[in-house]
């Protein structure tokens, strides 16, 4: 049986305000899609936290080459919003780029 426990937002935002990770995401072309870079920011938030946000927006593509940034958001399961901040590093071959991700520190 599985038991899930509820962490308050609050609690982890502040979990994921100390969160930088990293990630291997397919991309053949100059840029990561916002389709692509939601599933992925939502996909290591979740696995840092243990509990998926309730949305992640990314408004704007990410370009492939090291040191591009864009900016999505994180909604919480209470409605709390904080910024998140995902930078591409190093091009691995034709079809990848790392995604290093930082959480904001405070909420918006």
């Amino acid at each position: 049986m599985r038991t899930f426990v509820r962490i308050p937002a609050a609690a982890a935002v502040t979990l994921l305000a100390l969160t930088a990770c990293s990630v291997e995401t397919g991309s053949s072309n100059d840029s990561v899609g916002t389709e692509e870079l939601e599933k992925k920011v939502d996909r290591l938030l979740t696995e840092k936290v243990g509990q998926s946000p309730k949305d992640i927006d990314c408004p704007d593509k990410l370009k492939a080459e090291e040191g591009a940034k864009t900016r999505c958001t994180l909604t919480a399961s209470d409605g709390t919003r904080i910024g998140v901040t995902v930078t591409a590093g190093e091009r691995d071959g034709d079809k990848s780029v790392r995604l290093d991700i930082k959480v904001d520190d405070e909420p918006q």
